[in-house]
């Protein structure tokens, strides 16, 4: 073999070593490649990851502000539960304080029932002292009016007795005094 077909076959051997390294090497460039896109996808993915970590940290922060706040809240519903709880002790102490004196006031309309029937039968018995008080006054006032009728009578007749002893009394001082003048006129003359 000459050298020529030596370097040949030795350029087809290397060739055949060589070739599925190239394919490897093909494939690893690939690979490579593929590996630099993914990283350059990685890295931005990584910005990406980076800005919605920034933003993420943005809204933790918002998240913790807003969470204070809640606490801040929720120390001051707290609070306004403690009061409501105190406001609705006071508030059943109030409601047993009513419950109580409405049983007073429950007695005390019973008392008043009571004392209002008590009262309905007196005031039936007034009731009937006062009809019988109007009858016995109507009876009364018509035996005053008879002996009112009966005086206004008897006064009538006795101003009417008094007018004609009036007249005959006027008619006798008249005389009388007519007599006087005679007999001062008579005494008169006698003294002369």
């Amino acid at each position: 073999m000459s050298q020529a077909e030596l370097v040949q076959l030795m350029a087809e051997l290397l060739d055949q070593k060589l070739n599925p390294i190239h394919m490897r090497l093909d494939r690893i460039e690939g690979d490579v490649r593929a590996l630099q896109e993914g990283q350059a996808r990685l890295e931005i993915e990584i910005q990406a990851l980076k800005e919605g970590q920034a933003r993420l940290e943005g809204e933790v922060q918002l998240l913790q502000e807003g969470q204070a706040r809640l606490e801040q809240r929720l120390d001051r519903v707290e609070e306004d539960v403690r009061t409501l709880k105190a406001d609705m002790d006071m508030v059943k102490g109030d409601v047993q304080t009513l419950k109580v004196d409405m049983d007073m006031v429950k007695g005390d309309v019973q008392t008043l029932k009571e004392g209002q029937q008590r009262l309905e039968v007196k005031v039936e018995r007034v009731e009937e002292k006062v009809d019988n008080l109007a009858t016995e006054m109507r009876s009364h006032f018509r035996h005053i009016e008879n002996m009112v009728h009966k005086h206004q009578a008897a006064l009538d007749l006795a101003s009417r007795e008094f007018s004609s002893k009036q007249t005959s009394i006027d008619y006798l001082i008249k005389k009388v005094a007519e007599h006087d003048m005679e007999i001062f006129h008579l005494k008169h003359h006698l003294q002369l």
